[in-house]
């Protein structure tokens, strides 16, 4: 105990509540009289019921909850007082997080998954590339690095979470439930993952469940009940290796329910149901700022703005809504805006008008549509349909596969068939009247085309 005491803590939580509703009749404290110290190194779980505060004690510690009263210090500095920018850069380089629901972004691929959170990070993009491979190495998802999430099992997409939240090198790895919507074997691979990250990379841990299959891995475990901290158990120091042959065959959070829900029953059941039903309410909300922070370093709000200003620039595509989208990515955060570096900004503002740009035939389509003019022989869509062959490097051997495609974009821009219907064609054989294209392929390009139709309307 001494060598652990001469530590400083990396995490110092005092006298923290959360209270959600304060001075009115359906008040709820999530978390009351918070006290907690984490030494570098630790695996640290919050254990209890469902409903008790653990998660939001954790977003308190992440920074991404913001309705608090006390003080939390992380690296000696206060969460509660520090600026804006500050808080940013806590988000994107000294935490890490993990969630129940991976929130993979479904029209990205793996690899580009991986990288997000280097989005706001002035690095290299071949660094960043390299980065983020290296990382699905190590954790045996490399393979799957060009497919898109929905390709992957739920315990593959997980491991890419892990990816993601390693990507800027975070001293403290945050893990919300994170075995909670994963089979036995899977679960166990997870739990041996964090533990690896805990013993090999000194990383410090902290995980939120409700299995007690999941407390042998921890070395020390903070047990909740109705948004206090009733008790503290010491497993061992930080660093003490664990052989993994000791641990349990079945960390299931949804097979092993039943003690937590035994604390429930023992104490006050009815207060604590009430209670989760008024947390229910700010559940979409919370969910949304929490993914937001967490993966991109923006709020909620600044995501509505900016999809707000590039709504204007597809409606009004002129120098004034283009400047004012300009100005919110490079403006300071003090001024309102994102604080983007003025590359990242032009890159991206870029990036917008070139889709803009590309988009324009199927707007010309759109007004010949409604005029009356037939869209198969029309130059319009040869011209998408070369769009769609440069950006994707996609040869056409066949003249049948050629006219194949132009029928497909043909009868998606008048509406006859749908984006899956387009995906389909596109995967099909030319003689069935597809293009005989490799499925994987396919759902980016009918992706791609579907993007451009968005921005033509």
């Amino acid at each position: 105990m001494a060598e652990k005491k001469a530590n400083q803590a990396i995490i110092s939580v005092k006298k923290l509540d959360v209270i959600y509703f304060k001075g009115k009749p359906n008040e709820v404290r999530a978390v009351s009289d918070a006290n907690l110290e984490i030494y570098p190194g630790e695996f640290v779980v919050f254990f209890g019921p469902s409903g008790c505060g653990k998660s939001t004690l954790l977003y308190a510690i992440g920074g991404l909850e913001r309705n608090i009263e006390g003080d939390v210090f992380i690296k000696g500095k206060n969460l509660a007082s520090i600026k804006n920018h500050e808080l940013d850069l806590h988000r994107q380089k000294t935490i890490g997080m993990i969630f129940q629901a991976f929130y993979l972004i479904n029209s990205l691929t793996i690899l580009n998954n991986v990288i997000l959170p280097q989005f706001s990070v002035n690095t290299k993009i071949k660094d960043r590339e390299k980065k983020a491979v290296d990382l699905l190495e190590f954790f045996s998802v490399s393979k799957q690095a060009n497919k898109f999430p929905n390709e992957l099992s739920g315990g593959q997409q997980q491991r890419v979470a892990i990816c993601r939240s390693l990507m800027n090198d975070p001293e403290i790895i945050l893990a919300d439930e994170p075995t909670g919507n994963l089979d036995s074997k899977s679960a166990i691979d997870v739990m041996n993952l964090l533990l690896e990250l805990n013993q090999k990379q000194k990383k410090t841990i902290i995980l939120v469940t409700h299995s007690p299959g999941s407390l042998d891995y921890a070395s020390k475990i903070y047990y909740m009940k109705d948004g206090r901290i009733t008790d503290v158990k010491i497993n061992r120091e930080p660093g003490v290796p664990i052989d993994k042959n000791s641990l349990p065959q079945n960390v299931l959070d949804r097979d092993l329910q039943t003690a937590g829900k035994e604390m429930v029953a023992k104490d006050q059941a009815v207060v604590v149901k009430e209670s989760l039903e008024k947390i229910s309410l700010l559940g979409d909300w919370k969910a949304k700022n929490l993914v937001s922070e967490a993966i991109f370093g923006f709020s909620y709000d600044e995501i509505l703005k900016l999809e707000s200003l590039v709504s204007q620039v597809i409606i009004s595509p002129n120098k004034q809504t283009q400047q004012k989208l300009t100005d919110y990515l490079d403006k300071d955060i003090y001024q309102g805006g994102l604080g983007l570096d003025k590359r990242t900004a032009k890159k991206l503002m870029a990036r917008f008008l070139s889709i803009l740009q590309e988009a324009r035939p199927i707007r010309d389509l759109s007004v010949a549509t409604l005029a009356g003019q037939s869209l198969v022989d029309n130059k319009k869509v040869a011209e998408i349909k070369w769009h769609l062959l440069g950006y994707f490097d996609i040869s056409l051997h066949k003249k049948q596969a050629d006219k194949n495609f132009e029928q497909i974009i043909s009868d998606r821009l008048s509406g006859r068939i749908d984006f899956k219907e387009v995906r389909v064609n596109l995967d099909a054989s030319v003689k069935s009247g597809g293009v005989g294209l490799e499925k994987r392929l396919a759902n980016k390009l009918a992706k791609y085309l579907e993007l451009l139709i968005l921005s033509s309307k």
